[in-house]
């Protein structure tokens, strides 16, 4: 059986608060890269939450930093944010914000999507 690479969306929906399971999205996303995938990284619903300036990374640091210099991208839903109240300028550098079309084409492009 032959290895494919593949294009993999990471989509974080969980809240970063009281679960690990927004967490286990990074690590799943730095996985990928280790596995010569090419993943993305989008956060939608309460896994916005997660981008904010005041959180703590902490937990994160680690495979934020290693995504990060793999030139990993960061997306984040328009709507999510405007559902919440959350301007852009709370969240941390580097975040693309998606509207609605571009939410979808990310759908699109990705060959395979695992939701955190």
């Amino acid at each position: 059986m032959e290895f494919t690479e593949r294009k993999v969306m990471i989509l974080v929906r969980s809240r970063p608060f009281g679960t690990v399971i927004n967490f286990e999205g990074w690590r799943a996303a730095v996985g990928m890269f280790g596995m010569d995938h090419e993943p993305t990284l989008l956060f939608m619903g309460e896994g916005v939450y997660a981008l904010l300036k005041t959180m703590d990374e902490s937990p994160i640091r680690m495979f934020k930093s290693t995504y990060e210099s793999f030139d990993g991208v960061l997306y984040v839903s328009k709507r999510s944010l405007e559902e919440r109240g959350i301007d852009p300028e709370e969240l941390w550098d580097g975040v693309e914000i998606l509207d609605e079309e571009g939410v979808a084409r990310a759908f699109a492009e990705n060959e395979v999507i695992v939701t955190f």
